[in-house]
């Protein structure tokens, strides 16, 4: 008889998450530490796409569609968090 011991998930903080959202929310960052991987991978790749094209409308379209998308997830985070720490 074997005896396995599992360790406890990492509860994830929301305050941690609104610093990730305010320092790299453009790049998903908080996303990514809720474990909401596939959008924070979107939310990265428009941000990456966007860089070269900055010069024209299609760079800071880019920038206005993560823009509001992270601002809008200051809202979110709360409910992701707990979402996150039910799991």
């Amino acid at each position: 008889m074997s005896l396995v011991l599992k360790a406890a998930p990492r509860r994830r903080s929301v305050g941690l998450a609104y610093a990730l959202c305010l320092l790299g929310g453009l790049f998903g960052l908080h996303r990514f530490y809720l474990g909401r991987d596939l959008a924070a991978a979107g939310m990265a790749a428009i941000t990456l796409i966007s860089l070269p094209l900055l010069g024209s409308g299609l760079g800071l379209l880019g920038f206005v569609v993560s823009g509001t998308w992270a601002i809008s997830d200051l809202v979110l985070i709360p409910a992701m968090a707990r979402e996150a720490n039910q799991v």
